[in-house]
């Protein structure tokens, strides 16, 4: 079961990054809190196994590595927040998330292995190297599938008051408002429903 506090709500990867950084009474809260909250957010958002996410946490929480992946994953966020947030207002993604992107795939010498999952089967990437960075290169993956084959004309910003939240539109006929219609969606529409039953004057 995910932790309640994580937003799956973007519908890619990159974007659900993005959103470990919400507003809650007005203010930005930060969901990671260090290293090991990078570590069970990717686990959560099935990004790693949970022995994948046992051994990160095994090998590098607490470490120096730990902490520089964490930064860099930080930084990746706020790379792609700001590529997010111009695609969203109709702007060209910016160079930022481009080399956000890229400094993180740089650190991928990776392979796919396909493994049984339920009934079916899945690939995951397998690092071959043993750094830390290599957890990030999901995300950055998701964001470069995103500005290479995703449409940009897509990625949204929640029209809910306050909400920073992002999310790449995938519904049928592209006309998706809100973060999710369980918080947004069902406050914007019971205030709509106070304004129509007490107009003003």
């Amino acid at each position: 079961m995910r932790p309640p506090d994580y937003l799956f709500v973007g519908h890619l990867l990159c974007l659900d990054l993005v959103n470990t950084q919400p507003v809650r009474d007005g203010a930005r809260v930060d969901l990671l809190e260090g290293f090991g909250g990078l570590v069970r957010w990717l686990r959560a958002a099935g990004a790693l196994t949970e022995e994948a996410a046992r051994r990160a946490l095994e090998r590098w929480d607490g470490s120096d590595a730990g902490e520089a992946a964490f930064a860099e994953a930080r930084a990746l966020r706020a790379a792609v927040r700001s590529g997010a947030e111009r695609l969203a207002a109709g702007k060209p993604a910016g160079q930022g998330m481009v080399r956000g992107v890229n400094r993180i795939l740089a650190a991928r010498p990776a392979y796919r292995r396909l493994v049984r999952q339920g009934e079916g089967f899945v690939t995951r990437l397998e690092p071959v190297s043993q750094s830390a960075l290599q957890l990030l290169v999901p995300v950055a993956e998701s964001a470069a599938w995103l500005l290479e084959h995703g449409d940009r004309r897509l990625v949204r910003r929640c029209g809910g008051s306050g909400c920073v939240l992002l999310f790449y539109d995938t519904t049928k006929n592209r006309s998706r408002r809100w973060c999710s219609m369980e918080a947004c969606g069902s406050r914007a529409k019971a205030g709509a429903y106070y304004r129509r039953l007490h107009p003003p004057g």
